[in-house]
């Protein structure tokens, strides 16, 4: 990365010396604050799924001149995701930056966060009770709108299906779409079961088939996780069955498009995660110095001065135009 970082660095420097030859300036605020750090805690660390996310926050970082920082608990612990956060807010970071495994575990340490000085950015999933400045993620019941819509095209309207999650509140609205959209639209779908993939990697393949051999009519999977689309993609190629169960995937894993290039997961729902994280950071970055002149004083004020919440909205990946999905 940092080939990268160090283009994001000689671009804003190449803006500075051009504006400086026209006579300008940056903005005071704007400057580069070298002393700042931007964290984002996450959770299940060890999974493909955050390096977009990870790639925007060092851009970001480069791009503002601040120091950027990605961890999190590598599986799915929420105790261990709380405990760190404690630890990370007493090190006062500029800005906090969440994907929570569980709001309410997480939600007293943004407050005291918060209370703190610092302020928080929560992506992907939201922590509403508390006292973040922003959410910036999908809808994840629309999500689930989007593959179970892509879904019921895939096997002709009518079958039985699996859906694949992980206990993280959107990921779990996702599901709720999928059954949504066959409830409305399609009658002849039947969820015959709902399973845990644990966003693991390692043991989703072995879900899915026991899955697939405890449901051996099924005729789709849907995935609302990262991990659910290589999981169920091993199940199905495994068990001899390529073509005859159709897979809706979600998200970008390098990993997991090989799959749609070769037709054994027929297309996947995709979060701008780049994106969400590019603009948390920015918008934290803006908020500590000033830079968004909504009130002369919003922290006397009292106030939120940024968005509530900011959608970010899903693309659909095919095998037509996998490609461009690849990471470079």
């Amino acid at each position: 990365m940092s080939t990268r970082r160090d283009f994001m660095k000689s671009g804003l420097a190449a803006s500075a010396a051009l504006m400086a030859a026209q006579g300008l300036s940056l903005p005071k605020r704007a400057q580069a604050q070298s002393d700042q750090e931007y964290v984002y805690l996450s959770i299940v660390t060890q999974v493909p799924f955050w390096v977009d996310h990870r790639t925007a926050l060092e851009d970001a970082g480069a791009m503002l001149g601040v120091k950027t920082t990605f961890t999190g608990p590598v599986d799915f612990d929420t105790a261990g995701q709380a405990r760190q956060l404690d630890e990370i807010v007493a090190r006062n970071p500029a800005g906090l930056i969440i994907f929570p495994g569980d709001a309410d575990t997480l939600t007293p340490g943004i407050n005291r966060a918060v209370e703190a000085g610092i302020p928080v950015a929560m992506v992907i999933g939201d922590a509403p009770n508390s006292k973040r400045s922003v959410h910036l993620g999908i809808d994840g019941f629309g999500a689930g709108l989007v593959g179970g819509e892509m879904l019921a095209q895939a096997i002709g309207g009518a079958g039985k299906v699996i859906l694949g999650t992980f206990p993280a509140p959107n990921v779990l609205d996702r599901v709720e779409g999928y059954k949504a959209i066959f409830a409305e639209k399609y009658p002849d779908i039947e969820v015959v079961d709902v399973v845990n993939d644990q966003a693991d990697p390692a043991n989703a393949p072995t879900i899915y088939a026991a899955a697939l051999q405890a449901n051996p009519d099924v005729v789709g999977i849907g995935g609302t996780d990262g991990d659910s689309g290589k999981g169920a993609a091993i199940a199905v190629r495994d068990a001899g069955r390529v073509g005859e169960v159709k897979i809706v995937a979600m998200d970008r894993n390098e990993d997991m498009l090989d799959f749609i290039e070769d037709g054994t997961i027929y297309g996947s729902v995709v979060q701008k995660t780049y994106v969400e994280m590019f603009m948390a950071v920015h918008l934290l970055y803006w908020q500590n110095n000033g830079t968004l002149k909504v009130l002369p004083d919003w922290k006397a004020a009292g106030v939120n001065i940024l968005p509530e919440q900011i959608e970010t909205g899903v693309m659909t990946v095919t095998q037509e135009n996998v490609s461009q999905f690849r990471h470079a």
